[in-house]
């Protein structure tokens, strides 16, 4: 009696849900009717005289009256003589003899940790066993020295000096 009760109750529960289910089809095929029967709006195309500026609206920059619309600006009409322009004049010079100090920096440094490891290299006179028999053979074998780990110290400190300054990294690359 009891299993029966629970039954009926768990029906009355997913019953309702079951019948009012939709299969996605249904869903699909509703979508698909509502926008055949929706009227499709153009595209906007925007062509250059909708770029343009208008004409009655005040223009921000002002044209000096002796220049034409069409003919470009000189340079030297632009500001040559401008404390500011000269200012990031100097600004850039300063940022590119810096730049090419630090790029200067970091050569020196890796051309001292490639002769380092170059003179690292010795040639020595093996043992190797071959089936049993002894065969002696030069080899190159990288002995790493204090001048390659000092070499390799400076560059690190290099690197990290460069790192705490917030200059951008590529001036650290090769």
């Amino acid at each position: 009696m009891r299993l029966a009760l629970v039954g009926a109750c768990l029906l009355g529960v997913f019953l309702p849900g079951l019948a009012g289910a939709q299969g996605l089809g249904d869903v699909a095929g509703r979508e698909r009717t509502r926008r055949d029967t929706r009227p499709a709006t153009p595209a906007k195309v925007f062509t250059n005289d909708d770029l343009s500026e208008p004409e009655d609206e005040p223009s921000d920059v002002e044209e000096p009256a002796d220049v034409e619309e069409d003919e470009p600006l000189p340079v030297s009409a632009v500001g040559a003589n401008d404390p500011l322009r000269e200012e990031l004049d100097r600004e850039r010079e300063k940022r590119a003899l810096e730049e090419r100090e630090w790029r200067a920096r970091f050569a020196e440094a890796r051309a001292l940790v490639r002769a380092a490891e170059a003179r690292c290299w010795r040639e020595v006179v093996r043992t190797e066993f071959y089936n049993g028999i002894p065969v002696q053979m030069k080899v190159q074998e990288f002995v790493e020295t204090e001048e390659f780990r000092l070499a390799k110290a400076e560059l690190a400190a290099l690197e990290e000096e460069f790192r705490r300054t917030g200059l951008p990294p590529g001036w650290a690359r090769e």
